[in-house]
């Protein structure tokens, strides 16, 4: 039987601001797992990711560098790990600018039966998310800056249409009605280094 797990996921570097709570079923893929933090954190999703846990890490295949199933992230499923509660994993996005997530399993319940399409989906969160290309330390003077002026004065050129990005414009119910579609899109995307 499916469990669900709980995961607390944050953006390290801007902790208290852009972070996520979201359930996932223990079935899932670790990449779908990665699609689904991608998607909620409004990244463009373009750059490789992997993901870490008790010492071992989940990568891409890619054709330079060849991986065995058990480090793959489409191989390996969340149940694979043997997570608890207060297990911790880490994901990084965009090797060049080392973007990191850092998670951890804050519960786990059986899944009811006929519940798996219900998931995932995010629970809480605060932060409309990410800005790629841009290291969190950047993010955070953005942050700070829209705080003293009470309104954000940055715009995130990289989205068509070009938005002003203020990171207290999240909205968890509309996160969850895009959520599955976006990671569809994300899988989609990621879908070429699948073996």
């Amino acid at each position: 039987m499916a469990n669900i797990y709980t995961i607390k996921v944050i953006y390290d570097g801007c902790e208290d601001r852009i972070w996520r709570e979201l359930q996932i079923s223990s079935n899932a893929p670790l990449s779908h797992l990665g699609y689904t933090v991608l998607a909620t954190f409004d990244t463009m999703a373009y750059h490789l990711f992997s993901i870490s846990y008790d010492g071992d890490s989940y990568e891409l295949p890619d054709e330079d560098m060849e991986i065995s199933e058990n480090e793959c992230l489409f191989c390996v499923k969340l149940s694979d790990l043997d997570l608890q509660i207060g297990s911790r994993l880490e994901m990084l996005y965009d090797f060049g600018c080392e973007q990191v997530f850092s998670m951890e399993v804050t519960d786990i319940q059986p899944m009811k039966k006929g519940a798996g399409r219900a998931y995932p989906k995010i629970t809480a969160g605060a932060g409309r998310g990410i800005i790629d290309d841009m290291p969190s330390e950047e993010l955070l003077e953005i942050i700070k800056d829209t705080d003293k002026n009470g309104s954000s004065l940055f715009c995130y050129e990289a989205k068509r249409p070009e938005i002003v990005w203020d990171y207290r414009q999240y909205d968890i119910q509309s996160d969850n009605l895009l959520l599955k579609g976006e990671i569809e899109q994300i899988a989609d995307g990621y879908s070429a280094f699948e073996a």
